[in-house]
């Protein structure tokens, strides 16, 4: 933890699976996975976890060449459907290993914080936690925002097991109007520090209406007052997502990089 710690942004998603789930891999928890560590005289220089949701996500000091090599060894032995992070850690890795995994696509992102927060609110609009609402329509708008928004297929029970294992600050939040879920966002990492939003998005019939936004600015809200800050990514070509950020306060800190592989 003291390591992960010295890097607050970079090592968000660690941080909370960590300290929310442990070290130990309980294969029926999507947010517990394998833990591989480098050392260099009795020195931490990098952790690489293998979660069993399927993500990898590797923090390490930079220019260190041995960790990449070290890492990328294991990475090509192992299966995984998503390399996430800050471009700084997974660019290089992603090049030592691009003969042995098949991509699918590469994504170039951005990695926003929040240090001027502006909200939105919008009338005849309500917020609703998943827990707050019917399971089975909770579960069936977030296959669909998977699904459509992520081009990533959940069966029920996996939708299911994204609303359960949670940790108290990590909120999954809806927006209805009429009482109709028409957006979503949660909290998908928490650190000391950091609550990192993740999951946006809204039905493609009722885009263009700030549901998004609004969703986003609420959480930021919930997120400031435990004293923390709003983070998220975003795709640089997503020109909209962009604009609505930066309204809310967010600025760009780092690049970020998601790679999706072939199973």
């Amino acid at each position: 933890m003291r390591y992960l710690q010295g890097d607050s942004f970079g090592g968000a998603f660690v941080v909370g699976n960590v300290l929310g789930f442990g070290l130990e891999n309980h294969k029926d928890q999507r947010r517990c996975g394998d833990y591989y560590g480098y050392f260099s005289k009795g020195e931490l220089l990098g952790i690489l976890p293998f979660y069993n949701m399927g993500s990898c996500i590797p923090v390490f000091e930079e220019e260190e060449n041995e960790v990449i090599a070290s890492f990328a060894d294991i990475m090509k032995k192992r299966q995984f459907q998503v390399l996430i992070g800050m471009k700084k850690f997974i660019k290089p890795l992603y090049e030592a290993i691009l003969s042995e995994k098949g991509t699918v696509r590469c994504q170039d992102s951005s990695y926003f914080v929040n240090k001027h927060f502006t909200p939105l609110t919008l009338e005849d609009t309500t917020f609703a936690d998943a827990n707050e609402i019917d399971k089975d329509e909770a579960v069936e708008f977030i296959r669909k925002a998977y699904w459509e928004g992520f081009n990533h297929e959940y069966t029920p029970e996996e939708a299911r097991k994204i609303v359960e294992q949670r940790g108290p600050e990590e909120e999954y939040l809806f927006l209805l109007v009429d009482g109709k879920i028409v957006a979503q966002a949660y909290i998908q990492a928490v650190t000391d520090t950091v609550n990192q939003i993740g999951g946006v998005f809204t039905l493609e019939e009722e885009r263009s209406k700030r549901y998004g936004k609004a969703i986003v600015s609420e959480l930021c809200r919930r997120i400031i007052v435990r004293g923390k800050m709003p983070t998220l990514s975003v795709r640089k070509d997503n020109t909209p997502a962009v604009k609505a950020y930066a309204a809310l306060g967010f600025s760009h800190h780092d690049d970020y990089l998601i790679v999706k592989y072939k199973i």
